[in-house]
């Protein structure tokens, strides 16, 4: 939610939206005594002050804590009045949850989550921290194939740096293609993982030739999300992609410290 918000009111600022349409919106959904509550919201709004966009946060913030679905509706309602088009969704990719909506009800269906897709404490430097990170907010605000494509390339990355840290140079040809001057592909790689399994089994336990079945699943499951057309996945699913990327991620990050 906080990255939906955080988009969506950098966007607006952007736009001819004028207090008016903020008034409609919010008695809309019956929240505009917290809009009025909101010190300088109006003359922000009226006057394009600097601390617009802190204003608009703030009010929709104080809405989502309330009411989650009050404070979706509240940005679609506003959504639907400003001009937007696709550049609008590449540069705020978060928005497009917005379009979303029973084409009967007009209700707004995407899912919003509280929780992580991957609940991993210390991971090391900085790439694969700002990776599980985006791989949470795609999470949180409900976009499933990216979330599942992320996560792809967060366990490729780690059967990469455990074959390069094992091997070193000499064993190059386990995970690079130097004629080429990149990375071998991810099912190669777990080929190759499976191959030389024995020289990992002492670092963590759950190595196995099932464990290498879970990730190459994984790997042709986010394969299938990412070239789709229409994506379709259900909570269930979800939550076993949820589960089996947080046991794979553990282990490998387990392995590779290991090393």
């Amino acid at each position: 939610m906080e990255t939906l918000i955080g988009q969506f009111s950098r966007f607006t600022v952007s736009t001819d939206l004028d207090t008016n349409d903020w008034v409609m919106a919010a008695t809309e959904f019956g929240v505009n005594d917290t809009l009025k509550d909101i010190d300088r919201f109006h003359a922000s709004w009226n006057h394009r002050d600097n601390d617009q966009q802190a204003n608009t946060t703030q009010f929709l913030r104080e809405v989502a804590e309330e009411e989650e679905d009050k404070a979706l509706g509240v940005m679609q309602r506003i959504y639907t009045l400003a001009e937007t088009d696709r550049d609008t969704l590449e540069k705020y990719p978060a928005l497009e949850i917005l379009e979303n909506k029973d084409p009967e009800t007009g209700v707004l269906y995407s899912t919003f989550r509280s929780e992580q897709f991957l609940n991993l404490d210390n991971t090391p430097g900085t790439f694969y921290p700002d990776l599980v990170d985006d791989i949470n907010q795609c999470y949180s605000i409900g976009v499933n194939d990216a979330t599942l494509v992320l996560t792809r390339k967060l366990l490729e990355n780690l059967i990469i740096d455990i074959l390069r840290k094992q091997y070193g140079k000499q064993g190059i040809d386990l995970y690079y293609l130097p004629e080429n001057h990149r990375f071998k592909n991810f099912s190669t790689l777990l080929n190759n993982f499976k191959e030389n399994l024995n020289d990992f089994r002492h670092l963590s336990g759950g190595l196995d030739s099932d464990f290498i079945d879970e990730l190459n699943a994984f790997r042709q499951n986010a394969n299938a999300e990412a070239h789709s057309i229409e994506t379709n996945i259900t909570e269930d699913e979800m939550e076993d992609y949820r589960e089996q990327a947080q046991h794979a991620s553990q282990i490998l990050f387990r392995v590779k410290e290991n090393i």
